[in-house]
């Protein structure tokens, strides 16, 4: 490595020393101890216009230095090329849909009720989970006009669940004729793993 140096001197006189320096050694690598960034400036520009690459400014205890190399003319120099990372696209998160039927008079199996069960049949998006609660528990009985509309909603792949504690209260654990009775925690546990909740 040819080592220059161009302290104390003007930056003209600096590159002039380091152009003849390189004229009179045929070294690939050289080491140019500098004054500062001003004269590094000048210097790293000269460098450059004489095919010299990776000039690289660096602090040795307290000396500043220019460090370069220069390719053989005759092997061609890796060409870098930028090559763009691939879009990383989050990933797609189905939407779940969970809805809560809770009845808290007599007429839990209303029209507006039905007609609600016969547009999920008819809907092209079903939800994943249908709770029912309180007096809405009676819909899934055997002898309930609803419970046909429930079976049907089932058998298209909607989760039915029948709260264990409002159907035990109503005398109806065991008359279910459409999904299944299951405890509270179990209810809250799916309705509050769906992205979307309606409540009816």
């Amino acid at each position: 490595m040819l080592t220059i140096t161009a302290a104390g001197k003007s930056t003209d006189d600096a590159v002039s020393v380091i152009k003849n320096a390189i004229a009179a050694n045929k070294d690939d690598s050289l080491k140019v101890l500098i004054d500062g960034p001003v004269q590094a400036d000048a210097i790293k520009k000269f460098l450059e216009s004489q095919g010299f690459s990776d000039v690289v400014l660096e602090d040795d205890d307290g000396n500043l230095y220019l460090t370069a190399g220069r390719a053989d003319e005759n092997v061609s120099a890796p060409v870098k090329t930028f090559t763009p990372k691939p879009k990383v696209t989050p990933k797609e998160i189905p939407s779940t849909i969970g809805v809560i039927i809770s009845c808290r008079n007599k007429d839990y199996d209303s029209a507006f009720i039905r007609k609600f069960l016969l547009s999920l049949l008819k809907a092209e998006k079903k939800p994943n989970v249908l709770a029912l609660l309180d007096s809405a528990v009676k819909l899934s009985a055997y002898n309930s006009p609803s419970c046909v509309m429930l079976k049907k909603l089932e058998s298209l792949g909607v989760q039915i669940l029948i709260s264990e504690s409002c159907a035990d209260r109503l005398g109806i654990v065991d008359a279910a004729g459409a999904g299944v009775v299951v405890d509270m925690s179990e209810i809250i546990d799916e309705i509050f793993s769906c992205s979307k909740i309606v409540s009816i």
